[in-house]
């Protein structure tokens, strides 16, 4: 059978988050199979994770649904408006020409495009960054942005994907109706077919 193998990127410190995984199973499910050096211009440049959807069992269930809540809480998208407002303030530092009202409306939309999947606080670090970095008297532009919200949100995002795919994989149990309604149509079957026999 073909195993399912996915590289994903090597995610950092776990606590920097709060996303400790609740059991040591929780934890054997998430580790990688292996990881592959990387390498730029002959540069070691980090690991690439190889994780494979491990078999998991209906009691590794639990668990497993109460880390990826707890994932996705932390992940949960923060207020378009708050989002907006603080990308406004990193704007601020930098003057600019007058534009029509539309324009500043159609760049409003493209930054809430590109930033509204991420949590406030997640927005908040990455205009930190970009405010006490090198790079600080150059306006950012969205994708920049972007980039440093992906590098701090990267590993929960990675654990979040898995976690949906270890919890997808187990078939889902029976329910006593169900069961009940099998139970039925074989009875119903079997006897059918001893009437069958029974008649000349």
């Amino acid at each position: 059978m073909k195993r399912n193998l996915m590289p994903l990127p090597c995610p950092a410190d776990a606590s920097a988050v709060g996303l400790i995984p609740a059991s040591s199973r929780v934890a054997e499910l998430l580790s990688p199979v292996r990881t592959i050096p990387r390498y730029h211009d002959g540069e070691f440049d980090g690991l690439t994770e190889i994780w494979e959807c491990r078999t998991v069992s209906v009691g590794d269930l639990p668990d497993l649904r109460r880390q990826l809540s707890l994932v996705e809480a932390a992940l949960r998208p923060g207020d378009p408006g708050a989002v907006l407002a603080r990308v406004h303030g990193l704007l601020a530092h930098y003057r600019g020409a007058e534009l029509p009202e539309s324009v500043e409306r159609s760049i409003a939309a493209d930054w809430l495009d590109d930033l509204s999947e991420f949590p406030l606080s997640v927005v908040e670090q990455a205009c930190r960054q970009w405010r006490r970095g090198t790079k600080m008297r150059f306006r950012p532009l969205p994708g920049e942005i972007r980039e440093a919200c992906l590098e701090i949100v990267g590993e929960a995002m990675t654990m979040r994907d898995r976690l949906r795919k270890l919890v997808a994989s187990v078939p889902t149990a029976a329910t006593p109706e169900s069961t009940r309604d099998r139970t039925a149509d074989v009875r119903n079957r079997v006897v059918a077919l001893a009437t069958a026999r029974r008649m000349p």
